[in-house]
C-alpha cells in the first residue's frame, strides 16, 4: 500500500512538500488495485526517476522494499518492428528482475507477454483444475461429497480467472468441462455412454444441482459485460458499445447469473425430454406424474444413503446399471433375455416386471407398508387393520372380496382405505388408476358403515418418487395429528425404504431368492 500512498502524494497539490518535479514523476499509465500496481513509461529513464523518489520516500517512512516481488517488462522499436528486451531498472540499489524474453508476467491474476496470449493462464487453469480434482479424488469422500467439493470450493476459485482472462467459451468447454466430467463419472460411476444431463438438474428435479465450467465461465463473463453497460463513466460505456461483436453477444442476452443457469438447465431437461427417450424416460415420466412438493425430499433421502446404493440410484435414474439389455447394447453381453423368464432384462424388468420375480416386488411392497403401518400404531381412540401377520386383517371389515393394504378406523366414524402400489416411474399414473378402478365399489359400500370414508392411493416408484395422488396420503397424515416435522420424517423413511429394497432386488437379479425379513430401517 505504501507505493499507492506516494502516488497518491504525487497526483495532489501536496507533492511540493517532497521537493519534486511535476514532470519528472509524473507516469505516462499507472494501474493500482489495492497493493498491486503497474507502471508503464515511454522512456526508461522516466520509469527509473520514479523509482528513485519512492526508494528515498520509503527510507523516510522506513518501508522495506522486497524487489523479488517486483518484476519488469520491456519492449522497444527496433527499426520497423518491436521487440521485447530486458530492462535494467534498480530500486534502492538492487536490480528488479526482468521477464524474460518469450515468457509472461502476472498483473491481477492475468497473464501478459509479448504477444498478448493466454498460454500461460491457460495452462495455470488446468494445471489448477486437474491438482485440485485429483486431491478431492484421493480424499475417502462419499461422492455427494466429493461432488460438493467441487461446486463449492473449485469453481469459487475459477471466478476471477475467469473474469479478467481471455478466454473463450469453447476453450473452457472443450479442456475443462471434459476433465470435470471424468471426475464426475468415476465418483457416481457413469459408464461414458451415460448421460450427466439427470446430474445437472436442480435437487427439486432428482439431479446434483451442478454444472460444468463452461457455465461458470458464462456467468462471470456476464457480469463482468453488464458492469462495462451499467457503469456510470461514459468511456466505459462506450467501451461496452464498442465490444458488442459476435464473441460478446453471447454474454449480453443475459441480465443476471441466475438466468445463465436457468438457461443452461432447460437445455438439459430439452435434452432429457426429446432427444434422450431411454436415459430421460425417468426425468419424462417424474416430471409427468410425481407430487413435485415431495421431490426435495427425495432428494435430501438419497444423500443420507451408503455410496453404493446412492451410485444406484444416480445410474437408475439415467438408466445405466447393468442390466442385460444395457450389456448387449455395450457389446458385453450377447443375450439379453432374463434367464428366469426369457423377456429382454430392462430396468423396469428387474424392479417391477419379471413375474419370476413376484415374491421379490412383494418383499419390497410389505417392508415399505410395515413402515406405514407403524406411523398410524400409536393413534389412540383408532382400531388399525393391515394385511401383514401381527394386525389385524382388514376382511374383517370388507370380507374376502376386497383386500386393501390397510384400514384405520377412528374415533369420529372416520375410515381411513389405504392402497399401496410400489411400481415403475412410467407406471405411477396407471397404477393409481387400477387401484383406483379395483376399490372403488368397496369406497362405495363402506359409506353405509362409517360416517366419513376416505381412499389412500399411495402409489410409488420402485426407487421412493411419490406420484401426485399421494397428496390424500400426506392429508391423511396431517388429519391424525403429525406435524410437518413427523410428516417429512415418515415420507424420507418410505423413501428410503423403497431405494434400499430396489437396490437389493437389483443385486439378486438372476439370483436365487432367500426371502429375507421385511426390511426395517
Amino acid at each position: 500500500m505504501c507505493f499507492n500512498t506516494f502516488i497518491q502524494h504525487i497526483k495532489a497539490d501536496k507533492y511540493r512538500q517532497f521537493g519534486f518535479m511535476t514532470k519528472v514523476l509524473n507516469p505516462i499509465h499507472w494501474f493500482q488495485f489495492a497493493d498491486d500496481a503497474a507502471v508503464i513509461s515511454g522512456q526508461e529513464s522516466k520509469n527509473q526517476h520514479l523509482l528513485n523518489r519512492f526508494s528515498i520516500w520509503g527510507q523516510w517512512s522506513n518501508m522495506i522494499t522486497r524487489v523479488d516481488k517486483c518484476s519488469t517488462f520491456g519492449i522497444k522499436k527496433s527499426l520497423t518492428k518491436s521487440i521485447q528486451y530486458l530492462p535494467r531498472l534498480l530500486i534502492d540499489n538492487k536490480l528488479i528482475p526482468a521477464t524474460k524474453i518469450g515468457e509472461s508476467f502476472r498483473y491481477l491474476g492475468k497473464y501478459f507477454d509479448f504477444n498478448m496470449s493466454d498460454k500461460d493462464h491457460k495452462q495455470e487453469l488446468i494445471t489448477l483444475l486437474e491438482d485440485i480434482m485429483s486431491e478431492i479424488d484421493l480424499k475417502p469422500l462419499h461422492p455427494k461429497n466429493k461432488i460438493l467439493l467441487y461446486s463449492r470450493y473449485l469453481l469459487s476459485k475459477f471466478s476471477w480467472h475467469f473474469t479478467v482472462a481471455t478466454l473463450s467459451k469453447t476453450w473452457v468447454s472443450e479442456n475443462m468441462d471434459s476433465v470435470v466430467n471424468k471426475f464426475v463419472r468415476k465418483w457416481l460411476e457413469i459408464p461414458v455412454s451415460g448421460t450427466l444431463s439427470n446430474v445437472f438438474l436442480t435437487s427439486n428435479k432428482f439431479g446434483l444441482n451442478i454444472y460444468p465450467p463452461s457455465v461458470k465461465f458464462t456467468q462471470c463473463q456476464t457480469v463482468s459485460r453488464k458492469a462495462l453497460k451499467t457503469s456510470p463513466n461514459d468511456c466505459i460505456r462506450n467501451l461496452w458499445k464498442s465490444t458488442c461483436d459476435n464473441t460478446n453477444i453471447q454474454y449480453d442476452v443475459y441480465t443476471s447469473t441466475k438466468e445463465v443457469l436457468k438457461s443452461f438447465k432447460s437445455a438439459q431437461e430439452d435434452k432429457l425430454q426429446n432427444h434422450l427417450l431411454l436415459q430421460g424416460s425417468f426425468f419424462s415420466n417424474t416430471t409427468k406424474f410425481s407430487l413435485s412438493t415431495l421431490n426435495n425430499l427425495w432428494s435430501k433421502s438419497q444423500s443420507s444413503l451408503p455410496k453404493s446404493i446412492y451410485n444406484f440410484t444416480i445410474r437408475y435414474i439415467n438408466n445405466t446399471l447393468p442390466t442385460r439389455k444395457n450389456l448387449t447394447k455395450w457389446g458385453i453381453m450377447s443375450n439379453s433375455d432374463c434367464s428366469l423368464c426369457l423377456n429382454p432384462e430392462t430396468l423396469l424388468h428387474v424392479v417391477a416386471g419379471c413375474q419370476s420375480y413376484l415374491p421379490r416386488f412383494t418383499w419390497r411392497h410389505d417392508s415399505i407398508l410395515n413402515f406405514v403401518a407403524k406411523i398410524f400404531q400409536p393413534e389412540h381412540n383408532s382400531t388399525l387393520f393391515v394385511v401383514l401377520p401381527g394386525y389385524k386383517s382388514p376382511s374383517i371389515i370388507t370380507g374376502d372380496t376386497y383386500r386393501p393394504d390397510l384400514l384405520l378406523s377412528i374415533s369420529n366414524n372416520c375410515l381411513y382405505i389405504l392402497v399401496l402400489s410400489v411400481g415403475y416411474e412410467s407406471n405411477l399414473q396407471n397404477n393409481v388408476d387400477r387401484k383406483r378402478e379395483r376399490y372403488k365399489d368397496l369406497f362405495t359400500q363402506q359409506k353405509d358403515h362409517f360416517k366419513t370414508v376416505k381412499f389412500i392411493n399411495l402409489s410409488i416408484s420402485a426407487i421412493g418418487v411419490f406420484s401426485k395422488e399421494c397428496s390424500t396420503f400426506m392429508k391423511m397424515l396431517n388429519e391424525v395429528g403429525l406435524d410437518k416435522k413427523h410428516q417429512n420424517f415418515c415420507v424420507k423413511k418410505i423413501m428410503s425404504i423403497a431405494i434400499r429394497t430396489t437396490y437389493y432386488i437389483f443385486c439378486c437379479r438372476n439370483k436365487d431368492w432367500t426371502d429375507p425379513d421385511l426390511m426395517n430401517i
